[in-house]
């Protein structure tokens, strides 16, 4: 019985060996390949119990082409379709292989807006092979994709003449894959991802729409303008290369609008800061994208007492800033901490927008006035220009906006033998607004000095006043700020990868 099992051992260790050391010995052992071809392989290897498929793959592959160069690579930013179809011209031909078996699951996307329609199916591919023409090199790329535990593993094996070509493929497909193009980096819930939708909205802004005074709106043009050009200057000066501007004053003014009119026309990554639950993640991402634009909207809410001093280290501690341009908005510039809103180099210069002045409110009425010009049905004329400035005393760009919306919306809604007057119901529509205004100046009163006789004498003890007076007065100009009164912005189963392909 001894020998029988020596016998045995002995008969079986040959076979091991045979194996070892030529993986495609004709052995007893499960034969895997039917056509000896890529998919053959990935297929039966998966028929069976499986060990390290990263190098399973590598190792049969390699076989398959034995006189050329095999480069392997799991890097999740080498998207080698994404960039054939999207670097420029000329760049890249991808096509799929006919003699290499794809295999494929076929996924519904939904649209991300219903008005977008219903949706579109697309291909996820688990395994396919690939010719590639890069420049003067030609390739064979194969990738498989699998799971291990909890991950999900893509292994592309490119297959060329040459080692350095193919590292050289994979460091341009992967700088250009990783560059996000076309969107704001946006940080919320304690990471960053990027916002196409939001890169969409800002490209709707521009300069051209602001109604504000030259002289302001030209000091804003200048600051950021002159930032990102004067590089050199802040070194030959020996000092850091970062700036910090802060948008102020009551809401619906057109700060955010203002702000997006930036991000249109800056050259540089785009970072939008809507919740501070990590600073230190928020500036390590900046730096690493700098030169860039900072935008942290609403400073009182997102810096508080428990991360100011935390927010403080990083805009002005030992860390590197440059190329970072900080802009920070709000509504309440009173409720920020003296060591964000009075000291330079955290924020270095504050643009104020009030409420518009009169010679303001008619202009945004005569950028009404020429954006309805084309409606020869819509009679506006030069008389209520005037009548517009005069009525809407205290009102922001977002109050006067929603005067024109509203009439807009009531003369659409018109039944076809009514005729409305849109000069009439524009300042009936102004009327209903004033109320209100004063409906809310009344409560905010209420709640400050009580209510009753006792608020009443208070508030004349206070000296309220609702012309335009005692707005003017109540405007004033921000002292060192070197700029005057604000002012505001209106606002209106793919084969072949490549372009040409």
């Amino acid at each position: 019985m001894l020998k029988i099992i020596i016998a045995t051992l002995l008969a079986a260790s040959a076979v091991t060996a045979a194996a070892l050391s030529n993986p495609f010995a004709q052995t007893d052992l499960p034969n895997l390949f039917k056509k000896d071809g890529p998919t053959d392989v990935f297929v039966g290897h998966f028929d069976q119990h499986r060990v390290g498929t990263d190098l399973y793959m590598q190792t049969h592959i390699a076989a398959i082409y034995p006189n050329r160069t095999l480069t392997i690579t799991q890097d999740r930013n080498f998207q080698l379709l994404s960039y054939a179809a999207n670097a420029p011209s000329g760049t890249i031909m991808v096509r799929q292989m006919d003699d290499v078996e794809a295999i494929k699951r076929t996924i519904y996307m939904p649209s991300p807006r219903r008005r977008d329609g219903d949706g579109s199916v697309a291909d996820g591919i688990i395994f396919a092979g690939y010719e590639v023409a890069w420049g003067e090199h030609e390739f064979v790329a194969i990738v498989g994709t699998w799971t291990e535990g909890y991950n999900t593993i893509t292994q592309w094996h490119i297959i060329g003449d040459s080692e350095q070509a193919a590292h050289q493929l994979i460091h341009d497909c992967g700088a250009f894959t990783s560059t996000v193009r076309d969107a704001v980096w946006v940080f919320e819930q304690s990471y960053w991802k990027p916002d196409y939708d939001l890169w969409k909205s800002i490209q709707k802004a521009s300069w051209d729409d602001v109604v504000l005074e030259d002289t302001l709106k030209k000091a804003i043009q200048n600051d950021y303008r002159s930032f990102f050009k004067s590089e050199e200057v802040y070194k030959h000066l020996d000092v850091p290369w970062k700036r910090g501007l802060i948008f102020l004053g009551p809401p619906g003014n057109g700060k955010t609008i203002s702000l997006k009119a930036i991000m249109k026309e800056v050259k540089v990554p785009l970072l939008y800061v809507k919740s501070f639950h990590s600073i230190r993640m928020v500036f390590s991402h900046a730096r690493a994208f700098a030169p860039c634009v900072l935008v942290l909207e609403d400073l009182d809410s997102l810096i508080t007492d428990q991360n100011r001093a935390f927010f403080l280290n990083e805009v002005d501690g030992l860390e590197d800033n440059d190329g970072l341009l900080l802009i920070g908005s709000t509504n309440h510039f009173d409720r920020l901490d003296p060591a964000l809103s009075s000291r330079p180099s955290r924020f270095d210069r504050k643009y104020s927008f009030p409420n518009p002045s009169k010679a303001e409110r008619r202009a945004y009425a005569v950028y009404w006035q020429d954006k309805l010009a084309y409606n020869k049905e819509l009679k506006f004329p030069d008389e209520l220009l005037n009548a517009f400035a005069e009525k809407t005393s205290k009102f922001s760009f977002a109050y006067m906006k929603e005067a024109f919306i509203s009439t807009l919306l009531i003369i659409a809604g018109q039944e076809p033998n009514e005729k409305i007057h849109f000069g009439a119901t524009l300042l009936e529509q102004i009327k209903k607004l004033r109320q209100q205004i004063e409906e809310g100046e009344e409560a905010m009163l209420a709640a400050m000095f009580g209510m009753g006789e006792a608020g009443g004498a208070k508030r004349q003890e206070t000296g309220w006043a609702r012309d335009d007076q005692a707005e003017e007065a109540m405007r004033g100009d921000w002292v060192g700020s070197g700029m005057g009164r604000g002012g505001v912005m209106v606002a209106a189963g793919q084969k072949v990868f490549g372009a040409g392909a």
